[in-house]
């Protein structure tokens, strides 16, 4: 037993760098530790042969016992990303359900969209093809009655919020006096109608004169009441889908 001891002495002090290169190598404590108790039994069942073998066993099996928890720990943080991914892709089904609702629903309101302008584009069609305003005038005149004045502002007000509306001023006079004198008074009433509407705010571009003078009377001879119906300018209304 005494020369046991002895040979353990001896062993540890001259085989130092051989096991402390082998502990070394390995950063677990592990290691370190299953290769000191492997040192030491292997001297006390067998000699110093024996230390050496059972301390590099014993460093073997530490080490096999660190890469055992290595890969454990690798294993849980695998499982760990796993489940995040899990969660992610669950994240993102999610968000591909919802962005395909959203553009549904883009869709829908598009088209209703749509159809809401089509609606809008037949009915003001439909409005402008049945619209007619007479402006009339009294004898030799191109004053513009309070009641003609209300109406040129209401087309104004149209004309404005529909650019793709057009209106057509045509101007008319009765059949008395010169041909020449007729046509120059329903000229001063086109004008006296087309400049209230413009300085109303409405485009010129929206505006289209045209002078009939007495050409296209509903009275051509009598002297009656009926006369007064030439006296004016008529406005009728043209559209042109955008």
């Amino acid at each position: 037993m005494n020369k046991k001891i002895l040979g353990l002495a001896i062993l540890l002090s001259i085989s130092t760098n051989l096991m402390a290169n082998s502990i070394h190598e390995s950063s677990n404590n592990n290691e370190v530790t299953t290769g000191g108790i492997g040192l030491i039994a292997g001297t006390l069942v067998a000699g110093p042969l024996g230390a050496i073998i059972g301390g590099s066993l014993g460093v073997m099996t530490g080490h096999h016992q660190t890469q055992a928890e290595t890969i454990s720990e690798q294993q849980q943080t695998l499982i760990s990303h796993q489940q995040t991914i899990t969660e992610l892709e669950i994240e993102l089904k999610q968000m591909v359900i919802t962005l395909d609702k959203a553009e549904k629903s883009a869709q829908y309101l598009e088209s209703k969209q749509v159809l809401n302008q089509q609606q809008h584009s037949e009915d003001l069609s439909q409005f402008a093809t049945s619209y007619q305003l007479d402006i009339y005038f009294l004898t030799n005149s191109t004053e513009l009655h309070p009641i003609a004045q209300d109406g040129l502002r209401k087309l104004s007000e149209l004309l404005q919020r529909h650019p793709q509306l057009q209106a057509n001023l045509e101007a008319h006079s009765d059949w008395r006096g010169s041909n020449d004198d007729n046509c120059l008074l329903a000229k001063r009433r086109l004008s006296q109608v087309n400049n209230h509407l413009t300085q109303a705010g409405v485009n010129p571009s929206q505006l289209l004169a045209t002078n009939y003078g007495e050409r296209h009377n509903y009275d051509t001879s009598t002297w009656s009441e009926a006369l007064f119906y030439d006296r004016r300018v008529s406005i009728s209304l043209n559209y042109f889908a955008d």
